[in-house]
Formats: C-alpha cells, sequence, structure tokens
C-alpha cells in the first residue's frame, strides 16, 4: 500500500500499512535515506524527531545555549587548578589531601560519561542538559560555600556528575541543528568553545583569586548558567525514546567500581609512590575486577547500560583509541607548562596564563579551517595527519627547551602545537562515527568522550611521574657536581660576582640543580607527548575513509536521534 507522509519539524515519518512481517518497497527506503527519515517498524527504535533543519534564527539560539553550557563547563576544568594553593590554606588540607578537589569532579564524570546515550533515550536532549545546567549551577554555588575539605570534595563529585552530559549531548543537539554541509562547521564552533576552557581558564582563575577569592572561581559559573538554562528552555526537544531500554543496575554498579578506582589509581598514584602504597594497590585490584566483570555483564546481558559491542565497529574503536592518545597529549601538556613557567621561569600565574593562552587561540583557528574542508569534502584523515605533525612539531620544539628561553619561545611553539590539537579534534570525531548507524551514534559518543577523560587522566599520571623521577634522577648526577673543588663551579661564581665560600656553594648550588634537575625532567615529559602524536599517524592510516566526498559530516548528523 501506499505510505503516509506525516511531517514533523521538517523531518518525515514513513508510515507503512504493511504488517510487521511485511517489507517496504525499495523505493520507499531510497527515498526514506534520501530525506533523513526513519522508517517505522519493529527493527527501528521509536524516538522523537531530533532538532533538525532549524531556521537560521533558531540554530543561533541552540548554537549559543549549548556553547554557554559547554564553556562553562570546560572552563571549570582549568580554572580551579590555579586555586587550589589558596584552597588549600583556607579548607586546612595539606597538598595531597586538596588534590581530591580535581580527582573527585574527574571520578564522577567517567561514571556518566558511558550512560549519556541512556540517559538521552530515557529523557531526551532538552530535559538532560536543563537539569544538567541546574544541577552544575547549584553544585558550583555549594562549591564556593565549602568550608571544609570533606564539603567541598562532596559538592565537586556532584558537579562532576552533572557536568559529565554537558558536552556530548551539546554536540548531539548542535549536529542535529545544522543542515549536512554545515555540520563539520557546527563542530568547529562547538570546538571553538571547548577551546575557551584553556585559553580563558589559567587567566581568569588568577585573576578572580589575587582579586576577590578562589570562591569566585566556582561562583563565574552562575551567569554561564544562568542564560544557558533560558535560552535551552526555548529549543526543540529530542532523541527521546517511546520504549527506553531497562536499567541494568548490576552492569552499572561494577563499572561505577571499576571506573572510580582506575580514576583514583592514577589520580593519586604519584603521589603515593604507586605500588609502594597500600591504597594505590587496593584501587588497582578493584579497577581490574571491577572492568573484568563490567566487560563479562555488558556481553551477556540483552540490555547492557553500555553497549562495549560497538567497539566491534573499526573506526569506533580506533578513533576512540585516537582521542586517548591525545587526550594525553593535550592534557599532558597543560600540566607541563604552568609548572615550568610559574616554577622555573618565575612568571606569575596571570601572566603565565596569558603566555598559555596562544595554544587555545590556534587551536580555534584550526577548528574552524577543519569545518570548512569537513564542509568542502576533504578526507578528514587527511585534516587528522596534517594537525599531527604540526602537534609532534610544536611539541618537539619545546624538547629544545632551556632556562634562558625568551617569551616568544614559548609562546609560537604552544600556537602550532594548538593548531595541531584544532586539526585533530573535529575530523577525528567525524571519522569515528562514519560507519555507526545512527541508532548508535549517541551511546558511540559516551564511549568516545570516555576515552578522552581516560585518556587525559592517564596522561596526566604519566607526565607527572615522568616529571618526578626523571627530576630525582637529574638531582643525584647534578648535585655531585656543586663542590667546591669543582673547576668549572668555581669559574660560574668568579663569572657572576660571587665570593667562593661554603655559604655560596650551598645555597647557590641547591638553586642550580633544583632548577636544572626540573628543566630535564620537564623536558623529557614533553618528548612523551611527543612520542605520543607520532604514535598516532599509524593509528589514523586504519581508519576506514567516509563513503563520498561529505559522508563523513553527513553521517553524525543523526548523533543521539
Amino acid at each position: 500500500m501506499k505510505p503516509q507522509v506525516l511531517p514533523d519539524r521538517g523531518t518525515h515519518l514513513i508510515v507503512t500499512e504493511r504488517s510487521v512481517s511485511g517489507r517496504a518497497h525499495s523505493s520507499d527506503r531510497r527515498r526514506c535515506a534520501q530525506s533523513g527519515s526513519v522508517l517505522a517498524g519493529p527493527s527501528a527504535p521509536e524516538r522523537s524527531p531530533s532538532v533538525a533543519q532549524e531556521s537560521p534564527a533558531s540554530r543561533l539560539t541552540i548554537t549559543v545555549a549549548v556553547m554557554l553550557a559547554v564553556v562553562m563547563q570546560v572552563l571549570d576544568l582549568t580554572i580551579v587548578n590555579v586555586a587550589l594553593t589558596y584552597m588549600r590554606g583556607s579548607l586546612h588540607a595539606n597538598s595531597d589531601q586538596i588534590t581530591w578537589v580535581l580527582t573527585s569532579y574527574m571520578v564522577a564524570n567517567v561514571i556518566i560519561l558511558p550512560l549519556t546515550g541512556l540517559l538521552v533515550e530515557r529523557y531526551g536532549q532538552r530535559t538532560i542538559m536543563l537539569w544538567s545546567v541546574v544541577g552544575f549551577v547549584i553544585s558550583s554555588v555549594l562549591c564556593g560555600q565549602s568550608h571544609s575539605l570533606v564539603e567541598i570534595v562532596l559538592w565537586r563529585f556532584l558537579q562532576g556528575i552533572f557536568g559529565a552530559s554537558l558536552a556530548p549531548v551539546g554536540q548531539t543537539i548542535m549536529l542535529g541543528a545544522y543542515p549536512s554541509d554545515k555540520r563539520g562547521q557546527a563542530m568547529a564552533i562547538l570546538g571553538m568553545g571547548i577551546m575557551l576552557g584553556p585559553i580563558l581558564g589559567p587567566t581568569l582563575g588568577g585573576y578572580l583569586t589575587d582579586t576577590l577569592s578562589w570562591r569566585w572561581v566556582f561562583y563565574v559559573n552562575i551567569p554561564f548558567g544562568i542564560l544557558a538554562f533560558l535560552l535551552m528552555r526555548t529549543i526543540p526537544d529530542g532523541g527521546k525514546s517511546t520504549t527506553p531500554r531497562p536499567v541494568d543496575w548490576t552492569g552499572f554498579t561494577l563499572m561505577a567500581v571499576g571506573l572510580g578506582s582506575l580514576q583514583g589509581m592514577l589520580s593519586l598514584g604519584d603521589q603515593d609512590n604507586w605500588f609502594s602504597s597500600r591504597t594505590i594497590i587496593i584501587l588497582t585490584i578493584c579497577a581490574i575486577l571491577g572492568m573484568l566483570f563490567f566487560v563479562w555483564r555488558s556481553l551477556s546481558t540483552p540490555y547492557p547500560v553500555v553497549d562495549l559491542r560497538l567497539l566491534k565497529d573499526r573506526n569506533l574503536s580506533i578513533g576512540s583509541m585516537g582521542i586517548g592518545i591525545f587526550g594525553l597529549a593535550l592534557f599532558g601538556t597543560m600540566v607541563i607548562l604552568p609548572i615550568m613557567l610559574e616554577g622555573l621561569m618565575r612568571y606569575e600565574a596571570f601572566t603565565a596564563g596569558l603566555v598559555m593562552a596562544p595554544q587555545g587561540i590556534g587551536a580555534m583557528i584550526a577548528m574552524m579551517f577543519a569545518g570548512r574542508m569537513l564542509g568542502r569534502g576533504v578526507n578528514p584523515r587527511n585534516i587528522v595527519l596534517v594537525g599531527i605533525v604540526f602537534g609532534a612539531f610544536g611539541t618537539y620544539l619545546t624538547t629544545l627547551y632551556n632556562l634562558d628561553i625568551s617569551m616568544a619561545w614559548v609562546i609560537w611553539p604552544s600556537f602550532i602545537r594548538g593548531i595541531g590539537f584544532g586539526l585533530v579534534t573535529i575530523p577525528l570525531f567525524t571519522l569515528a562515527f562514519t560507519t555507526l548507524e545512527k541508532a548508535q551514534q549517541a551511546e558511540g559518543s559516551g564511549i568516545f568522550n570516555l576515552m578522552r577523560t581516560l585518556g587525559g587522566s592517564i596522561g596526566i599520571a604519566i607526565v607527572s611521574t615522568v616529571m618526578t623521577q626523571e627530576t630525582q634522577v637529574g638531582w643525584n648526577q647534578m648535585g655531585g657536581l656543586i663542590n667546591p673543588f669543582n673547576p668549572a663551579f668555581h669559574r660560574y661564581l668568579t663569572a657572576a660576582g660571587l665570593t667562593p665560600g661554603p655559604t655560596t656553594w650551598h645555597l647557590l648550588g641547591n638553586v642550580i640543580v633544583y632548577d636544572q634537575a626540573n628543566m630535564r625532567g620537564t623536558l623529557d615529559a614533553f618528548m612523551l607527548v611527543f612520542y605520543g602524536f607520532l604514535v598516532l599517524i599509524p593509528l589514523i592510516m586504519f581508519l576506514k575513509r567516509p563513503p563520498g566526498s561529505s559522508a563523513g559530516v553527513t553521517q553524525v548528523t543523526h548523533f543521539g536521534e
């Protein structure tokens, strides 16, 4: 029989009058595929239509709303770091305890991220975003009102729960709001918002902490959240399923134990000297057992909390590995630079933030360029490879640093590396979802973003360990050279206009060894990031090329639909 076409916000639902066992005509299927519609039938999940083909004014509202929410979340990742020293004194915590302010947020993030697809399926995109924004703002206020370490760790955990879904669901809404030929540009716009975190975070955090109080690094989320909530209420909903899957609470518990223990191990490993600590050993055992049983549960139940079978898709699995390594490079660099600039170059926090900003600026420019190239049908794999070259070159330049470099030598390699970051992010996202079915892309996003977060955590842990260990090695090797019987050290003191003597040898010698040993650890950490870029090259070559000139961009159109 002739199918009926029901219009709904520019999307067509093809309803056939055949029986369940019947099949639609091939011409109907072709028309459905060409118009981006959904065939009703037992094999197709019943979902509310996604936000698609909106008017320019509506797209602008959606873009601003999503950007405000995402900027609020990513800004919070970097702005808190510079305030930790001030928070430590106010909350009566030592240097080890205060890191739980960061750890609790990351643990909550990695637990909730894989649930993104399930949450959207049950409640819809707009509802998840609204609740996430409200919860994030309320928990931010509670963080600012905290008067003890226990309080702020608890509220930061809550903040991580509500903030986890903002970026992946925001991607969903943005992709559904733009026509197929502009979706690469839409992701580039969103990427620019994401990169505002590394640009504004350290600088704004240093300014607020110095002029007002560390509590304002949390209060600054209030205006972003209010505007995002008001605009988000006006956009149409989408992604909600009329027949959502049941929640596998057993699988969720196993995943929470495994990922939470893994994140805790990575966050605390360096400061607790890794496996010499009983706490780290216990967390490692819990992480291994929790993840093993979680994988078994996911593969054996018909309704897993996270469908790991999606990793059979080559592009998603390789793309997730690639974004994990990319996260290592990005977050690893964000750890190294502030330590080097403030600890070794003696920059003030505000100046260090300004010097780090060019990396984010370069990434923003590159993202806009990558979005235009994707819109013109350029193979995303080629853009990623060019980005890797830029990132590797910019990082290699930093391995040539010494204690006498100028500010320009910090800015230009950071800008070049930022271009690499920008050229990798959006095309890699496109490639990862090219071969996934539309109904699988929301859940695939949770896995993809989870790997990015875990890659960042692993990168921070590895970089911190390398810097600590290599600094100690440098100290042991160079410490013996600082003595009155070393002619080279004696000549150095004379050239500096200092009178050789026991006090001079002791004080100045310790300063010299400390700086040189730390610089050695810093350069070795940069070299590790450089190797990370090189590992990406053969990995990216295994990704399947999108079928058609713009298929990669078109395919992610229905992400979360």
